[in-house]
């Protein structure tokens, strides 16, 4: 059994965007300074990003990132576990391609410390959630077959079979 299961690891990447929102209205310059970001700006060979805090285009993309968190948060209370099943392997394919493409174009306009630092943070928990997701829909699957064993087997033998001449 894991430490974290999917929902934990869900919850996690909601709240971790929330506070990415607020900090991006309330202090800018205090999450493009932080270590981490600085770490993993310097480690993928970007440039470090410094932001005005009275950037209009801060507050967009605010709204932007709670509307993530929020997208994930909805289905995530009704536990809708196939839209994450089917979202969280293409969100770990965009990512992977965000990062790959900031590594080999390092000039690019997106190159940067926080993206970088936002493209590593997804590619690490969308892969948890997606291995978790896995994991305990192999598990659910092994509970309905060992509850419905008598019925799957009865299903097989009901079977009609059509004999060609």
């Amino acid at each position: 059994m894991q430490f974290l299961n999917a929902k934990s690891l869900l919850y996690i990447r909601v709240v971790a965007l929330f506070v990415l929102a607020y900090y991006l209205v309330q202090d800018p310059e205090g999450l493009c300074s932080a270590g981490f970001v600085i770490l993993l700006g310097q480690a993928m060979q970007v440039p470090a990003l410094h932001l005005n805090s009275n950037s209009p285009v801060l507050g967009m993309l605010s709204v932007l990132v709670s509307t993530q968190a929020l997208s994930d948060l909805i289905p995530l209370i009704a536990e809708n576990w196939h839209y994450f099943e089917t979202l969280v392997p293409v969100r770990l394919f965009f990512s992977f391609m965000l990062t790959a493409y900031m590594y080999f174009v390092p000039t690019s306009k997106i190159s940067n410390s926080l993206v970088a630092t936002y493209a590593m943070f997804e590619v690490w928990v969308n892969f948890l959630i997606y291995n978790n997701l896995r994991d305990e829909k192999f598990y659910r699957m092994k509970k309905f077959v060992e509850e419905n064993a008598n019925a799957i087997k009865q299903a097989q033998d009901d079977k009609v079979y059509v004999i060609e001449e």
